[in-house]
């Protein structure tokens, strides 16, 4: 039995055993092992053009699991240091009010508060006005967007209301589903979007090489889940990104405490239970 002072340990030397310096399977955040394949990256191309071309509102959806936190993070590391850019990102826009909405955006923009709704919109749509005429652009990332009131799309109508000759807060709003069917709740706004764009399910052949991309960043090259195995792994999931990942680290688990080399097909069915 392995003492859980040891585990850290004993887990490492057992990654090396079979040639990865660290875990491939991390269900955590790390910038290093995100994949885009094909489906996912021509959304993440479309989200660019949004913010280049400054086009607005952006609606992007994926069921959970699906990359849309990991795609408005990847928005938000290539665009934070941009000088041109000034840019706020909300991981959890459960905006209870528009003053709520007001309220973050302001202190994500490094805005003071303001005692009431108008003064705070104010405050910044003179901020908005202000980096335009400085040639620069404003990106105002929102994740978990399904979560906003209804009420808080206000503040988004506002921003919009003025306009110069290019818009000038591009707005992603990455949500579940039911987030179109929130933005439908306020006609002004959602004759806003520009482009509603929706994050698929992973092919086969997209998952396959999101875990030989995972597994060559942690550093084995060699092939450590067989062909059969992965199909039923893949089936499972059923293209959902953060299932395969979460069912390829309970194959590596298995296979460490086991003392095997590869996933194998039962391996796969055990913990799967398929």
């Amino acid at each position: 039995m392995v003492s859980p002072f040891q585990d850290g340990e004993w887990r490492l030397a057992r990654l090396e055993r079979l040639g990865l310096k660290e875990d491939p399977f991390k269900l955590s955040a790390d910038p290093r092992y995100l994949y885009l394949g094909p489906e996912h990256l021509a959304v993440y191309r479309q989200a660019v053009g949004v913010i280049s071309r400054r086009r607005g509102l952006a609606l992007i959806t994926g069921e959970m699991g699906m990359g849309k936190s990991s795609l408005a993070r990847r928005l938000y590391d290539v665009y934070a240091s941009e000088r041109s850019v000034e840019i706020a990102y909300i991981h959890t826009a459960a905006f209870r009010s528009a003053m709520d909405f007001a309220r973050q955006i302001s202190l994500a923009l490094e805005l003071p508060a303001q005692r009431s709704f108008q003064r705070q919109m104010e405050t910044l749509e003179e901020k908005m006005a202000s980096i335009y005429t400085a040639n620069r652009n404003v990106i105002i990332l929102l994740d978990d967007a399904q979560l906003m009131s209804s009420d808080s799309l206000e503040v988004i109508h506002r921003l919009y209301n003025f306009d110069y000759d290019a818009k000038v807060v591009q707005t992603l709003a990455f949500g579940q589903r039911e987030m179109n069917s929130l933005f439908e709740t306020n006609r002004a706004v959602n004759a806003r979007v520009f482009v509603r764009l929706a994050l698929p399910p992973l092919t086969l052949s997209s998952a396959l090489q999101m875990v030989v991309f995972r597994l060559q960043v942690a550093g084995r090259q060699d092939a450590f889940i067989d062909d059969n195995a992965f199909e039923v792994l893949y089936e499972t999931s059923e293209g959902v990104p953060r299932e395969i990942i979460r069912i390829c680290a309970l194959a590596t688990d298995y296979v460490l405490l086991n003392d095997l080399n590869t996933v194998n097909l039962d391996v796969v069915r055990e913990v799967t239970k398929r």
